[in-house]
């Protein structure tokens, strides 16, 4: 019920992610895997809890560089079963691709930084302009979306998020995502202090200027 806000949905994780963010806490999902797997037992999964489950969320390490993805999408499109994929933008000739073919009905992309930090947060790899190409891909598409932002402090400063929220001006939902020093990837990360409630309040409200902005990960309800 986390996943996708407002759906009962089961969540599918394929591996695979050149990205190396500090703070990420899918260490295990970074390296691909050559395991193979069938999609139809992933469908017949999926059909035998219809009754309870009203989407798929697909998600990663990173799903767009998985070259079999649209084939899942496709099996999973094939039994009538509503589909959310959250990327982190480095790929936007593949959520174009998915959006013309009508593969997915709502997608979660990340925005790790402003431009000029990308690099830091990102593992030295700047997408910046890929990610700047999906976002606004995803505001002309018309489909059920929203922009979500780590705010990793060292890496995120607040009065940055101001500036990526006007990158995303005319987005359905902009998300502050409280940052948990709890199994990430660099291990100097677990010791860095997640910024204070009332300071990620405040830059949300900053950031709702430009489209609405809510909180996550501070407490049980949203702002």
């Amino acid at each position: 019920m986390l996943d996708w806000p407002g759906r009962v949905a089961t969540t599918i994780f394929l591996s695979g992610c050149s990205l190396r963010c500090p703070y990420c806490h899918n260490a295990s999902l970074l390296k691909p895997t050559d395991q193979p797997l069938d999609w139809l037992d992933i469908v017949h999964h999926l059909e035998a809890r219809r009754d309870w489950i009203d989407g798929v969320v697909v998600t990663g390490g990173e799903p767009t560089d998985d070259p079999d993805l649209p084939s899942l999408l496709t099996a999973l499109k094939d039994a009538d079963v509503a589909i959310k994929l959250d990327t982190n933008g480095s790929n936007p000739l593949v959520l174009a691709l998915l959006l013309a073919e009508g593969l997915v009905d709502a997608v979660a992309l990340d925005v790790k930084a402003v431009p000029a930090r990308y690099g830091e947060v990102a593992g030295a790899r700047s997408i910046s302009a890929q990610v700047r190409e999906c976002a606004q891909m995803l505001i002309g598409a018309g489909i059920e979306h929203e922009f979500r932002t780590t705010v990793f402090p060292g890496v995120i400063a607040l009065d940055e998020l101001p500036r990526i929220a006007r990158s995303l001006r005319g987005g359905r939902l902009y998300a502050l995502q409280q940052f948990r020093p709890t199994a990430t990837l660099d291990p100097k990360a677990l010791a860095v202090a997640p910024y204070d409630e009332e300071s990620l309040r405040a830059a949300a409200r900053a950031c709702t200027r430009f489209l609405p902005t809510i909180v996550r990960g501070i407490s049980r309800t949203e702002d």
